[in-house]
């Protein structure tokens, strides 16, 4: 006699196994259940299992057996995860953490992928790429709209942007009447006052006068005389000399500007922003400066041009009245025209468009 031990997952089931491996003649002698499975320990003659052959192929037929019964008697999970087959992915590539142009290339990249699959499930993608490149260079996405809404062609959004900026439409030019000016300092706006006076003068055929606020910099008196000596035009410091064509009350912020003096009632107030400026400061002094005539641009470059600065500007209505290009207080403040400003904005807002989204060629 020996003693055997079954096991299963449920009674009937040991039982059942028990008799099919070792007779139907088996002997049982207790019953347990441990978890979710039942034991037998039953008693089967010796002699004639003894002489039982061995068969390997029947062992591993009953053991496949075994584990399949097993397997099914196991409680299922609370639910089945749905397995679908991933999109294809393309492995993204190694990026040289140095190398800015292929960073940018890849950001844009991804950007687009993100914002195609948000508009997925709403029937078009119209001017995505456009859009994209536009948020590259400082736009908001509200203008940016408006802009791929006009166009996707550069000549169209540069056309909706001059509009904006009320270029060639109505106002009264720098050169039409006695200006006050203002802005950030150490941005090119002295340099610009000087000039603007030069301007008037010329056209008005009248004695070119330029005044200045108090500056509080080191040196800033002395600077502001050498300019205005180097010009050949008068100038006073502290004050509004009479006749002035030109008054500079710039300032660090706008609690320093000194324009709510009587004196200045009858004067255009602009704002000198230099090109340069990023847009956050820049939407500050927008905000800040009110009823404000015009933008003058300092550093003004033709090469350069701050698309985000002129987006910020034409989304609040702000005019661009006048382009400083060179620090040289002699020259002349420029009008912003088609030739002088009109083609440089076409020609940025070319390359921005052509631009490659997936990569840098």
């Amino acid at each position: 006699m020996r003693i055997e031990r079954v096991v299963a997952g449920t009674f009937n089931e040991a039982s059942e196994r028990s008799r099919r491996l070792y007779g139907p003649d088996v002997l049982l002698i207790s019953s347990s259940q441990v978890g979710n499975s039942h034991e037998l320990l039953v008693c089967t003659d010796a002699s004639s299992n003894d002489e039982r052959v061995f068969d390997a192929s029947e062992a591993r037929e009953t053991f496949a057996a075994t584990m399949q019964e097993e397997i099914l008697a196991r409680p299922k999970a609370p639910f089945d995860p749905i397995v679908t087959d991933p999109a294809p992915q393309t492995a993204t590539p190694a990026v040289d953490p140095e190398n800015g142009a292929a960073l940018v290339s890849l950001i844009r990249k991804e950007l687009l992928e993100l914002e195609r699959r948000i508009v997925s499930n709403s029937g078009g993608v119209h001017g995505l790429r456009e859009k994209m490149a536009l948020l590259e260079q400082g736009f908001s996405a509200v203008y940016a709209r408006r802009l791929v809404e006009a166009g996707l062609s550069s000549t169209v959004m540069a056309s909706c942007l001059l509009d904006d900026l009320n270029l060639g439409g109505p106002g009264i030019g720098v050169s039409d009447r006695a200006s006050v000016f203002v802005g950030p300092a150490a941005g090119g706006k002295t340099t610009a006052a000087i000039q603007a006076a030069r301007s008037i003068a010329n056209k008005k055929e009248l004695p070119a006068i330029v005044s200045a606020s108090r500056d509080a910099r080191p040196g800033a008196r002395e600077k502001f005389f050498a300019m205005a000596d180097a010009a050949r035009i008068e100038s006073s410091w502290g004050g509004v000399a009479p006749g002035a064509l030109v008054v500079d009350a710039g300032g660090y912020n706008r609690e320093d500007l000194s324009i709510d003096r009587p004196e200045l009632s009858s004067y255009n107030l602009y704002l000198c922003m230099p090109a340069y400026l990023n847009r956050i400061t820049a939407t500050r002094w927008f905000d800040s400066v009110k009823s404000v005539t015009g933008v003058i641009l300092t550093h003004w470059s033709p090469t350069e041009v701050p698309l985000g600065l002129l987006g910020c500007m034409a989304e609040r209505g702000l005019r661009l009245a006048g382009l400083s290009v060179t620090a040289d207080p002699t020259a002349s403040l420029v009008d912003p025209t088609a030739d002088t400003f009109g083609e440089p904005v076409r020609y940025a807002l070319s390359l921005t468009l052509d631009l490659s989204p997936v990569g840098v060629e």
